[in-house]
């Protein structure tokens, strides 16, 4: 029998800033930034909707493939069936491990009734956060949070210390990184600098932007933010980040060269 994990989500509608409050996870804040249009507009949520989560595998364990089942009820309960695309995808699903240490970012199959499929393998075993981000079609955009419990091995996670601004290595390539002003409701300003080992990497592009930059705190806030236009041949790209709460944020840029993504993980403290 399969185990049925109801997650609730907050609908916002369409905007290039939106800030949902969810009640399954601690009342932890999301934060959905868009490149486009102005950053400084706030909307307000609209709770009543659910996702609904089913593991195949059952009692599912790292290292094996999981296919995780997914369904969208409105707050009238009716099923949501209709996803605009947005960067290329119906649905962007982010996978992150409590401890912060694990992060995917991989895109469901949607089928015309609505049922959103994807398989994933989990590389170790422990409590994972589920975030998802879709927009229905005439209903805006929407974020929905929960959490799977994974078996297999489960290694602590270290301790999270803020290394940005800074240099990081990761996945074969360097990355100088730098964000001002690292405050609380303040415009922060994130830049990459991406090089490989003959210098500048050339960045091409990723879901329809030079790159995808992701946050998650250690409170539980989530943070999604796409450039404004960078310089590709020099491997540059910047984002403007709204941080809702203060506290360390693990953060992932991801960045497509030599035709594949590479993620770069950071951390920094916001004041």
């Amino acid at each position: 029998m399969k185990r049925i994990i109801a997650l609730g989500i907050l609908l916002t509608t369409l905007g290039c800033t939106s800030q949902h409050k969810e009640k399954d996870m601690n009342d932890h804040t999301h934060h959905h930034e868009h490149d486009q249009g102005n950053h400084d507009q706030h909307h307000s949520s609209e709770a009543g909707a659910e996702l609904i989560v089913a593991t195949d595998p059952a009692e599912s364990v790292a290292g094996r493939p999981v296919t995780l089942k997914l369904m969208i009820h409105a707050a009238d309960g009716t099923m949501v069936k209709d996803f605009e695309i947005v960067h290329d995808e119906k649905v962007h699903l982010v996978i992150v491990r409590d401890g912060l240490d694990h992060f995917a970012h991989i895109h469901p199959a949607a089928d015309a009734k609505g049922n959103l499929t994807v398989r994933h393998t989990f590389p170790v075993g422990g409590k994972y956060r589920l975030i998802a981000d879709y927009s229905s079609s005439g209903g805006g955009h929407a974020t929905a949070t929960g959490s799977v419990f994974i078996g297999g091995e489960s290694p602590a996670a270290p301790p999270l210390v803020a290394d940005a601004p800074g240099e990081i290595a990761a996945d074969s390539v360097r990355a100088t990184i730098t964000v001002a002003p690292l405050k609380v409701d303040e415009p922060a300003r994130v830049a990459f600098v991406v090089r490989n080992d003959e210098g500048p990497a050339k960045l091409e592009p990723y879901m329809g932007a030079l790159g995808h930059l992701m946050f998650v705190s250690a409170a539980g806030n989530y943070v999604h933010v796409h450039p404004v236009p960078g310089d590709a041949e020099e491997g540059t790209a910047e984002f403007e980040a709204h941080f809702p709460e203060p506290g360390l944020y693990k953060g992932w840029g991801q960045f497509k060269t030599r035709g594949q993504v590479r993620v770069i993980p950071f951390a920094l403290k916001v004041e």
